[in-house]
């Protein structure tokens, strides 16, 4: 029986022809492809929402009545507790830790921190920290990620560290002595130090209209999370049903 084989001409037309439909459809698949910096604003964003609710909804953590008696909403209660054999809260100590320090403490345990990231956060003595937390004098002092609060008199408490995805969080509390209230920023990073390192509205990203990988939420008191109207990009990656091939 004479065996058949392929010509070498035909060959060359048939590696032609596939690497005419590759050229064809790659673009339309790269477009498919979800934006990774979308996919993981949603991851932080959620990953806050849960720890949010978790802990605004444990009455051992956030009681509705303090300690001296009276009603408390969220947040606003800074009583001392107990969470994981580690105390959290109570006494306002003079390095700003204590009592304001509650929040982000404790929202740092519920998450699967892999690392704080250090020589990042000058201590409250003025030497680099590298243990466990961050006391600052001012959140000037921490790493200039816009949008976040600074610069009024209070104590304030700053915490900075990474989960084992490659977020970086940057979670920032101050307390303002003039109106008695308690703001936490959380400022997000979702690739840590890979570029752009771009927040929209920062002044060095202008040129920037997409695939910002910074984005900040505030607390409240209430656990309502709300994110920066100008960061319009990250608003629009969490709204339900949108694209996050974009």
């Amino acid at each position: 029986m004479r065996k058949t084989a392929f010509t070498l001409s035909e060959l060359m037309i048939a590696l032609t022809v596939l690497g005419l439909l590759c050229a064809a459809l790659l673009p339309a698949i790269v477009r498919t492809m979800p934006n990774q910096n979308k996919v993981m604003i949603k991851r932080a964003y959620y990953t806050t929402a849960n720890i949010v609710s978790d802990m605004i909804n444990d009455p051992n953590l956030y009681p509705p009545i303090d300690s001296n008696g009276f009603s408390k909403v969220g947040f606003d209660n800074m009583d001392e507790v107990t969470y994981g054999g580690e105390t959290y809260g109570g006494a306002i100590t003079n390095d700003g830790k204590g009592a304001f320090a509650k929040f982000i403490s404790l929202f740092a345990a519920h998450l699967n921190i892999d690392g704080e990231i250090e020589d990042s956060c000058p201590s409250s003595s003025g030497g680099s920290g590298s243990d466990d937390s961050y006391e600052c004098e001012d959140l000037e002092d921490c790493p200039p990620i816009p949008s976040l609060p600074g610069g009024s008199s209070g104590w304030k408490y700053c915490r900075l560290f990474k989960t084992p995805d490659g977020i970086h969080w940057d979670l920032r509390t101050i307390h303002q002595v003039e109106t008695f209230t308690t703001k936490t920023t959380i400022g997000i990073d979702v690739n840590g130090n890979k570029k752009p390192n771009c927040m929209q509205g920062d002044d060095s990203c202008k040129t920037r209209t997409s695939n910002f990988d910074r984005f900040s939420m505030e607390i409240s008191d209430d656990g309502t999370i709300t994110i920066p109207e100008e960061q319009t990009w990250a608003r629009e990656a969490l709204q339900v049903g949108s694209s996050l091939t974009d």
